[in-house]
């Protein structure tokens, strides 16, 4: 018997889960511990999350040169899919990160976030990036400063998220796709609008939404 749902479906067809289930990750945490690991930015782990939960679906790892460079030019995917911003984890290359090898990913703290299984490794120009994505080369904008300290290459492969960062603010705001659908779900709501602000929500945002 096939469920009805009110809700369109997940962009790209499926939403997309990288975390491994619970009753593996004893063993792939204690896998982990042996490779070798890299240590990925603030904004970087903010993305991984977001990979993980299926918040850039139908994203599924960090995005490969074919991705990339066709995000950057035109605000698709490879495959025609819009998506308006690159999703890299770029990194400064050493002897610990090869082709067909796999790494641990870690945060500042040294915290075991994921592993991955290194499937492509490319260099990336920051100047076109700049350009293309965000109309300037002036260093004042906060992210084209930022990409002046990134690793001029990128990295991408499949991803198996051990742990997303723990979150203490805004607890009972903070909900995955997956939960949010099912919130949604249960609202049995016809119609549903999504409003993204440009900053923390406001008098005049609520008006909005409202009206």
């Amino acid at each position: 018997m096939t469920t009805k749902t009110t809700l369109i479906t997940p962009y790209g067809g499926k939403l997309v889960d990288l975390l491994v289930p619970r009753d593996q990750l004893a063993e792939r945490k204690a896998y982990a511990g042996t490779l070798p690991s890299v240590q990925i930015s603030a904004r970087a782990l903010c993305d991984l999350e977001l990979l993980a939960v299926g918040g850039f679906s139908p994203l599924d790892r960090f995005m490969g040169k074919a991705d990339h460079e066709r995000v950057v030019a035109e605000m698709r995917l490879a495959n025609g899919a819009v998506f308006s911003m690159p999703i890299p984890l770029p990194v400064t290359l050493d002897d610990s990160i090869k082709l067909d090898t796999q790494i641990a990913l870690r945060d500042s703290t040294y915290r075991l976030l994921a592993i991955m299984t290194v499937e492509e490794i490319y260099e990336w120009d920051a100047d076109e990036v700049a350009q293309q994505v965000f109309g300037t080369l002036d260093r004042r904008h906060p992210i084209v400063s930022e990409m002046g300290s990134w690793g001029k290459h990128n990295i991408s492969g499949k991803l198996e998220v051990l742990e997303i960062p723990p979150h203490y603010d805004f607890k009972p705001l903070r909900r995955t796709p997956t939960e949010t659908r099912a919130i949604l779900e249960d609202a049995g709501h016809a119609n549903v609008v999504a409003f993204q602000t440009r900053n923390p929500l406001h008098r005049a945002h609520e008006e909005l939404t409202k009206r």
